[in-house]
């Protein structure tokens, strides 16, 4: 049902490709900078919008549907998500 809902792209960090990381990762840095951003912070700010970026799109990062106080790791305590699939019809 949560993947149904939220309907994460990626299991988790680790499953992301790099030139997907690296468009995000350039894209959150070029909202910064046009945001006035000062340049020694930049590095920090992308770092905590690429937090959101992860949370977003792995699985195991998001908030659990039912409950949103609890992300989907906490939800499932020791058992581990090998793999998940999502089918949509229509």
């Amino acid at each position: 049902m949560h993947i149904a809902f939220a309907r994460p792209k990626y299991l988790n960090r680790e499953e992301i490709p790099a030139d997907v990381l690296e468009k995000e990762k350039a894209t959150l840095e070029a909202i910064s900078r046009n945001e006035g951003k000062p340049e020694a912070a930049l590095a920090k700010i992308v770092e905590g919008r690429i937090s959101g970026f992860f949370k977003d799109v792995c699985l195991i990062e998001q908030p659990y549907a039912k409950d949103d106080k609890q992300s989907v790791t906490q939800i499932l305590g020791g058992a581990k998500i090998i793999r998940f699939a999502q089918v949509e019809i229509g």
